[in-house]
């Protein structure tokens, strides 16, 4: 499960990282990218971050994390 919300994390950075350097590169040359196309990617890059923490915070009816009651499988 942590693999995967870090993964939903790190794909939400990418796309915020490389919208920035759309957006800046975009300054040279205005015009190439439509401002709703960019409001949309930076919303699908914040609801990515807020699904990869909520899954990093789970945790089992008891109170415990998910992976505290269960054995080292290494």
């Amino acid at each position: 499960m942590q693999r995967i919300a870090c993964a939903l994390i790190g794909s939400a950075l990418a796309v915020i990282c490389c919208l920035v350097a759309l957006l800046l590169s975009d300054a040279l040359a205005p015009g190439r990218v439509p401002p709703v196309a960019a409001f949309y990617a930076a919303c699908v890059a914040g609801a990515l971050l807020i699904l990869g923490l909520v899954l990093l915070e789970r945790r089992t009816p008891h109170g415990m994390p998910v992976e505290a009651g269960q054995p080292f499988s290494g």
